[in-house]
């Protein structure tokens, strides 16, 4: 039996991308309205149903709203933001966050990675455990920056799975496409050796049921991604003081 092939958008899913697009890019600003459908049906080569199903479809996102009389604005989607604003966010560019984004991304494994380390020493077996040692040599054989973009990342989302937090393991699955974007960014600029050598520590660590140390590695890891020499973000992004820096 051959794959199914991926289904191609259809043309209301193109003109919401394409708004979606805009938005994010910062085209179309937050406040500003939409020209009329009719002009947007002209404007995009769409028909007038694909122009109002995906106007609903965007208000229901938090990028749009839509104000009865007076017209389509565009909507400060960062507040008024659902699980789908987040994977439109995550599929702007290809998957290649900016700036704030990657700033937002770490900041949020800084706070979870160090508890899953702690979970994951508490709540799984040895032999699972052992686990992450093969997946960290997998890794650490690793020559091709996308390859060690895969092998990092499944080491980190079986981690994840360890700590038997089904809330935290869906998050960091849902993000696992940003989360490569972010190391092969990180891995062009800094080289691949010292991610290596962290994976490799805190699976030792884990093995031997030292979360501390473990969360420590994986605290500092993530806080070279925003502090440093190493960092991936500009210096007026950049925390003034970061804790255990």
């Amino acid at each position: 039996m051959r794959p199914d092939k991926k289904a191609a958008p259809s043309v209301r899913e193109e003109f919401v991308r394409a708004i979606e697009n805009r938005i994010l890019s910062g085209e179309l600003k937050i406040g500003d309205r939409l020209p009329p459908a009719r002009e947007l049906c002209a404007l995009m080569g769409v028909s007038l149903t694909s122009v109002s199903t995906g106007i609903t479809e965007l208000a229901n996102k938090g990028f749009l709203e839509v104000k009865p009389r007076h017209g389509v604005y565009v909507k400060d989607y960062r507040k008024e933001a659902t699980p789908e604003t987040f994977f439109a966010i995550l599929r702007y560019n290809g998957g290649n966050l900016n700036a704030h984004e990657i700033r937002s991304f770490t900041e949020t494994r800084i706070a979870a990675d160090p508890l899953v380390a702690s979970l994951a020493a508490e709540r799984a077996t040895d032999a699972q455990l052992a686990e992450l040692s093969v997946l960290a040599a997998r890794f650490a054989a690793c020559g091709e920056i996308g390859d060690a973009c895969e092998a990092v990342t499944a080491l980190c989302y079986r981690l994840y799975e360890l700590s038997d937090n089904s809330i935290l393991t869906m998050m960091y699955k849902t993000t696992m496409e940003a989360q490569k974007g972010m190391y092969a960014m990180y891995f062009r600029k800094n080289g691949m050796q010292y991610a290596k050598e962290t994976m490799s520590a805190v699976a030792a660590a884990l093995a031997s049921r030292d979360p501390e140390t473990a969360g420590a590695l994986l605290l500092a890891s993530m806080q070279s991604v925003i502090s440093g020499p190493t960092s991936l973000i500009p210096q007026r992004l950049r925390p003034a003081k970061t804790k255990g820096a």
